[in-house]
């Protein structure tokens, strides 16, 4: 099963509906006091101003430790030795203490989920059968309840099944089910589980209900991957919860990058705060220790590759696709790797903690661990239970403690001889109850001064949009010009990458923060964009609130450079009770796709797209068409239809006023785009006024916008003729809306019309030939352009026996990837979680590559292949958007090949490329097999491969970070071969070999 759409899907009106419920008890039970329980209250990494306490577990010969005295523990904090104020044990007895552990299942793919079934049974094995309540989530574009806090076996079993099955639809089915138990339970007051749940249970259920709110919240406001905000969703819920908890997290890893660290930081502070460790299970994990081993080794054989790269050219041939070749790589026996040793001056990498897999440090942060799936898991386990049950709790007052997002270490070390601590690493230097992530801390400081910087520009603004169903809605716009950032820049790839931190908070008369919104934002463009072409990063979210006086304090900071600006803006919300009611005009910078799912509660939504203001008011000579939004509120209460009208104003002259059509039996807000026909206006100053009038009251709005460039006469404009009017009537899909024309003159017509129910507008043929172009010289240039570096290729290979989707895991192996002078190289590291030397041509069946790194794309974009390329739609990846388009390439002009132990057929193909509409770089490419031979053993076979922005030294570079391969062979047998690559690293062009005696 592919992810073509990497958002992730689920059923709309079950998702819908579930949120909305959920939102609505979440705000019934927002002021409700968790029931106090007889667990004994503890709190680790937790912090007021004056104080820190910290948790930590203390072993001799993996027994625990119970008569530590505080003389015998010392705590440095910042590095500065601190004096305890306390010292205590906290212990539970089994049985009259049922301590929470959650299971958190990422949207694995079939062999993944398989596995990581199996190892959550292992894992419920080992944990004891009394005293431990288990709850079962798993992400699916938000985080989703499959089973509520309970100490039944049998229960979490199924839930755990729910979670990890392939059928979509019986998994939408139990979170639906066990999200409806969850609230009924709360609405009513009445605990399901009560006969065998602790006494803090509902306090529990009010957590697990915060956290589905939480999850979905963090997505929109921060950015943030799914799974990582459901995590942290998870996490911060827990804080509710008394004393020590366990998260068990299944993950298939996650890609380094700036963002991700960031939150992989928050959430590790967060479970430091909330007395959590975090075990992450990951089928793409390698023993770190052996990992960092080998690839110092393996760097040796790199640079003796690339200097015998003539006599390695030959090698593994793929039998999936034509001149895919993995070299084979240099063998060293052991005698000559124990008699040197390398210093490389140059192989970097970043992680939570150097070069550490960002998972791996983030559990480790927090007192848990990082797993390969196949490791053995009686010890951390075993541990874990007795972390949860026994351990020391000490308290300090932190010296010089300042609220500026940085990390604090935090050592713990025993004084008496023998002992083993286990404890946390540390938290970030932020308000404790504040929940907001270390990037914030600065921002949130400089608001608090009475001048506030300008060294970096931008704009803020507030639109009023009325009363929708969750209140007197508004939406806070923050847009940083992409070209007063400091770029990191890269000729070579023609890629500059910038990152921006924003922080606006909405305070009352009174000073008291309302509202609190932040975004970190890291982004790319090419570096031959124009100036005026680079557009925003931008920040939008929207809020209720009752009419009022307000001020919107804004920060924001170029995390390269350093720049700060910040600003204040006094602004109100009216009352729109009462009323026909018409929201503030928008300048509209384009229309995002957007799912319906992804925010259900967005105002600013156009049909299924999500419209992003343009706050600077400036238009570019020659845009075709320029688009405002708006929100109509008619008053159902009047009989009168409400009449909706447009004026367009030049330099303060009247250039037309139009009528524009609503649809009949309005009863609700209805959001109305109108789209003017810009192109032929001339250079000035407009204004776009716009009325609504019911019965005897009328509202008014206003937008402006500027077109640059010069003044034109009078004459030009004809001013001396009449303005005309009359109608171009235009059929809208099913919008039953008309478009109006205005003539300014026979020459000049000005037409306004309201968008297509398609509101993400296909792009000009101009703009595709572009992407197209740019993305065609990105692939045939893609090898040439990348660094020498190292990373890791885990490769997971599953069978289908029956053809009926039930995967079995077949094997593993994990990989040390070279590329050296655009040479590929790869040397074992383990086979299913054991070290090994294996090659590949030793491994049977199917040891595929997929021609990641440049192949695959040049076969599809080369000339010789004639692809034909059709537009698709626009879609959202990430932090931005991608353009989509269909292909096919006839075996005539270029073909993949397959081949069995007997025969070779050469097939033409077909598929998908996803482009980013910034920089034209390749972020995902499909292929899929056409017109196999029937009396051919394979009889379908297909390709995707997913790129992102990877930092390799001091660059970013778009790099393959997962990939598929699926066959179907034989009567029914399905091959699955999932490739996840990570740890990338910069290879050093400088190796010293040391030769020891």
């Amino acid at each position: 099963m592919y992810r073509v759409n990497l958002l992730g899907s689920f059923i709309r009106n079950s998702f819908t509906l579930g949120l909305l419920s959920v939102l609505l008890v979440s705000a019934i039970l927002g002021q409700t006091t968790p029931d106090k329980g007889t667990t004994p209250s503890a709190t680790t990494i937790v912090r007021d101003v004056d104080e820190v306490s910290i948790d930590f577990v203390v072993r001799h010969k993996k027994k625990p430790v119970l008569d530590l005295k505080p003389e015998e523990i010392a705590i440095t904090d910042d590095g500065k030795t601190v004096e305890l104020s306390d010292v205590r044990l906290v212990t539970g007895q089994s049985g009259s203490v049922s301590h929470p552990i959650a299971l958190l299942f990422d949207s694995l793919d079939p062999s993944a989920a398989t596995n990581a079934r199996e190892v959550a049974n292992k894992i419920l094995k080992l944990i004891p059968p009394t005293g431990f309540s288990f709850s079962v989530f798993n992400m699916a574009g938000r985080l989703r309840l499959l089973q509520e806090l309970t100490s039944d076996r049998n229960e979490i079993e199924k839930a755990i099944s729910a979670a990890t099955s392939d059928n979509n639809s019986s998994r939408e089915q139990a979170a639906a089910l066990a999200e409806k138990r969850l609230i009924s339970a709360l609405q009513s007051g009445v605990d399901q589980v009560q006969a065998q749940a602790p006494a803090y249970n509902r306090g529990a259920a009010q957590a697990m209900l915060a956290a589905l709110t939480e999850s979905q919240r963090i997505i929109q406001d921060q950015h943030t991957q799914a799974p990582l905000a459901g995590l942290m969703a998870l996490v911060r819920s827990q804080t509710a919860i008394p004393g020590r908890k366990l998260i068990i997290y299944f993950s298939e890893g996650v890609q380094p990058d700036a963002d991700a660290h960031d939150v992989l930081r928050s959430i590790t502070d967060a479970a430091n705060r909330a007395e959590v460790s975090i075990y992450v299970i990951d089928k793409t994990a390698l023993d770190s220790r052996l990992m960092d081993g080998l690839m110092q080794t393996s760097a040796i054989g790199g640079m003796v590759a690339a200097s015998r790269s003539a006599s390695m050219s030959q090698g593994y041939q793929n039998p999936l696709t034509a001149g895919m070749a993995a070299q084979t790589p240099t063998v060293f026996s052991g005698g000559m790797v124990s008699m040197v040793s390398d210093q490389m001056t140059r192989m970097e990498g970043e992680g939570l903690a150097g070069n550490k897999d960002p998972l791996s440090a983030m559990a480790a942060s927090t007192g848990g661990a990082h797993i390969y799936s196949e490791d053995n898991l009686k010890k951390p386990f075993r541990q874990a239970v007795a972390a949860l049950t026994t351990y020391y709790e000490a308290s300090y007052v932190p010296p010089a403690l300042d609220y500026n997002g940085k990390f604090r270490p935090v050592t713990v070390k025993a004084l008496r001889r023998g002992l083993e601590v286990q404890s946390r690493a540390g938290y970030f230097a932020v308000p404790p109850t504040s929940g907001m992530r270390p990037f914030e801390a600065p921002l949130v400081k400089l608001l608090a001064e009475p001048q506030l910087p300008t060294d970096l520009k931008f704009r803020a603004a507030v639109l009023q949009l009325g009363n929708l169903v969750t209140g007197n809605e508004n939406t806070v716009i923050v847009e940083v010009p992409i070209s007063g950032l400091q770029a990191r820049s890269d000729p070579n790839a023609n890629l500059a990458s910038w990152h921006v931190a924003i922080v606006s908070e909405i305070k009352n008369q009174s000073g008291a923060v309302v509202e609190h919104f932040s975004e970190d934002i890291p982004g790319h463009g090419a570096l031959d964009t124009k100036e005026e072409d680079r557009g925003c990063a931008t920040m939008q979210r929207h809020f209720a609130l009752p009419p009022g006086q307000y001020t919107l304090e804004t920060a924001v900071a170029d995390r390269n450079s350093g720049k700060l600006g910040g600003a204040r803006e006094h602004f109100e919300v009216p009352d729109a009770a009462a009323g026909p009611f018409l929201s503030d005009v928008a300048l509209v910078r384009r229309i995002d796709a957007s799912p319906d799912e992804l925010d259900p509660f967005e105002p600013l939504r156009y049909q299924h797209g999500k419209v992003v203001p343009n706050l600077s008011g400036q238009l570019v000579p020659g845009d075709k068409d320029t688009s405002f939004f708006f929100l109509v509120h008619p008053d159902s209460r009047i009989s009168e239809p409400a009449v909706l009208e447009m004026q367009v104003l030049r330099n303060g002259e009247l250039m037309g006023q139009v009528p524009l059509q609503l649809p009949n039996g309005l009863s609700e807000a209805f959001p109305y785009v109108a789209s003017l026909r810009s192109s032929a206006l001339p250079a000035g100053n407009y204004d776009v006024r716009v009325s609504l009038a019911q019965g005897e009251r009328i509202m008014e709005r206003e937008s402006s916008f500027r077109i640059a460039g010069p003044e034109l006469a009078n004459a030009a404009l004809g001013k001396s003729e009449p303005v005309e009017q009359g109608k171009d009537v235009t059929e809208m899909g099913d919008s039953g809306l008309e478009g109006t024309e205005i003539a300014l003159t026979k020459r000049q017509p000005l037409v306004i019309t309201s968008l297509p129910p398609d509101a993400v507008a296909r792009p000009s043929d101009e703009e595709l030939a572009r992407v197209i172009g740019g993305a065609r010289e990105h692939a045939l240039t893609y090898s040439a352009k990348l660094p020498n570096f190292l990373c890791v290729e885990v490769t997971d290979r599953s069978v289908d026996p029956s053809g009926n989707g039930r995967w079995r895991r077949k094997d593993s192996f994990g990989e040390l990837l070279r590329y050296v002078d655009n040479k590929e190289t790869r040397t074992t590291l383990e086979v299913n979680g054991h070290p090994s030397s294996i090659k590949r041509d030793d491994m049977t069946q199917w040891p595929l590559s997929l021609g990641e790194f440049g192949h695959l794309l040049s076969l599809v974009f080369e000339p010789s292949s004639k692809a034909e390329f059709h537009w698709k739609e626009t879609d959202g990846l990430a932090n931005g958007r991608v353009q989509v388009f269909q292909y096919r390439v006839e075996p005539k002009n270029n073909s993949m090949l397959l081949s069995d132990s007997s025969r070779r057929v050469y097939a033409g193909f077909h598929g998908l490329a996803y482009i980013d509409a910034a920089t034209t770089g390749i972020r995902r490419i499909t292929m899929e097999a056409d017109n196999l031979p029937q009396d051919f053993s394979i009889h379908a076979a297909s390709i995707a491969v997913d790129y992102d922005y990877v930092t390799v030294g001091a660059h970013d570079y778009l790099m393959p970070v997962r990939g598929t391969i699926q066959l179907k062979r034989g009567r029914r047998e399905a091959d699955l071969n999932q490739v996840v690559f990570q740890d990338y690293r910069r290879y050093a062009s400088q190796t010293r070999i040391i030769v020891k005696p």
